[in-house]
């Protein structure tokens, strides 16, 4: 069967006559330009399984449910369009450069790009609202799948063979600052890039994120992507591994998220984990003075960055062990070999004073004088233990830079 597009965009001007469910055609040949531009009608359109060999126009048209299942074409314009009900393109075969052009759409329903879904070129959503799903199970998308600034209610599911890809420096899959009220579903998904694969910037899920990293070749990026509860398919030790070496740069706030998100939960351990792998991202890739990464490096190995204050105590340990050393193999302390250990530890700890009245340095030797020298620097060392197992124990050097 053909039909030429003239005769569908007169049927659809005159949808007041047709039946209450609408223009529907099956394997139909769309001979001549589809141009539904601006067409107001509130009845459904579907075009299950048909041929256009032009691209199909569907600026600013409006319609009750339009469902262009299995649809062959170049391409799809789609800027502006209404729909009430659903949008359905799965199985569609789109040849062009630029598959779908759908930028500021308003779906009632949910959109269907799946069950076979296939895109030579870009498919872009941006822009748009969608009050149901998106749903790309199954589809294929060859250069790209923009939905930046996408408002979608119930869920985004890029999953279950759903395989976005792209050349060039563009991410292959870009969500920058969408805003989905459900769940972001990427399991079981394929997102390929020479460079970025993923951009999920300033997106907000409102409830989980199903993210495993697995499915992403090439970087990936999280700054200011906020979710709900504990992110899904994939474990702590995999978002610690990903954030350093998957991203493109430091950023504070994926691992300010992840960690407020293992709080919730009561995960303390994996929180303090998390904070101590964000310090060393930091270090390695934040920007810090030469001096700012020296103390940042004195405070993560002393105490961990205040998450791991008993290292502090292991430090002060080595040092007591340092000053019992030499003070017995200098032989320059006159007392016994017990009186010897309590003046070693006298003089470096802080706190605990012993009764050493007896024992004397011979201040005349050099030995002597390197006792009494090496004494005051372990001493200096000792309180400075103390202080930072201190301070790290009540938190006061943490810092979430």
């Amino acid at each position: 069967m053909e039909i030429t597009g003239d005769e569908i965009r007169r049927r659809m001007i005159e949808h007041e006559s047709l039946d209450p469910g609408g223009l529907k055609l099956v394997g139909a040949t769309i001979t001549g330009r589809l141009d539904l531009t601006d067409v107001v009608a509130k009845k459904p359109l579907v075009l299950h399984d048909c041929t256009a060999e032009a691209p199909v126009l569907l600026g600013r048209a409006q319609f009750s449910l339009l469902d262009l299942s299995g649809l062959a074409a170049p391409m799809v314009e789609a800027r502006g369009l209404a729909v009430d009900h659903h949008l359905r393109l799965s199985g569609a075969r789109l040849s062009g450069a630029e598959s779908i052009d759908a930028l500021h759409m308003r779906i009632g329903g949910s959109v269907y790009l799946d069950e076979g879904f296939r895109a030579a070129g870009t498919v872009t959503l941006s822009g748009s609202r969608v009050a149901g799903v998106l749903a790309c199970q199954g589809g294929r998308f060859e250069d790209g799948l923009n939905l930046v600034d996408l408002h979608v209610g119930d869920g985004i599911f890029l999953s279950h063979g759903c395989e976005v890809s792209r050349g060039g420096s563009l991410a292959a899959l870009r969500m920058r600052g969408t805003r989905v009220d459900g769940q972001l579903i990427l399991r079981a998904g394929r997102f390929v890039s020479h460079d970025v694969a993923v951009d999920l910037r300033h997106m907000s899920v409102g409830r989980e994120l199903f993210l495993p990293f697995e499915s992403v070749e090439g970087l990936i990026r999280l700054e200011g992507l906020t979710y709900e509860g504990l992110p899904r398919d994939a474990t702590v030790d995999e978002w610690l591994s990903a954030l350093p070496l998957r991203t493109p740069n430091y950023a504070t706030q994926p691992w300010t998220q992840l960690a407020a998100a293992h709080a919730a939960a009561g995960h303390e351990r994996d929180v303090r984990r998390i904070r101590v792998a964000q310090q060393r991202d930091l270090r390695r890739r934040g920007q810090l003075s030469r001096w700012g990464r020296v103390w940042h490096l004195i405070r993560g190995v002393t105490v961990g960055h205040g998450y791991r204050p008993g290292l502090a105590l292991v430090w002060l340990a080595g040092v007591l062990a340092v000053s019992v050393g030499v003070v017995l193999t200098s032989g320059a302390v006159r007392c016994s070999a017990v009186e010897q250990i309590g003046y070693a530890l006298n003089v470096a700890t802080p706190l605990v004073k012993v009764d050493t009245a007896r024992c004397t340095v011979d201040t005349a030797t050099g030995a002597g004088q390197l006792v009494l020298a090496s004494t005051w620097l372990l001493q200096v060392l000792a309180w400075a233990f103390a202080t930072l197992f201190v301070a790290g124990f009540t938190g006061l050097v943490r810092r979430n830079a």
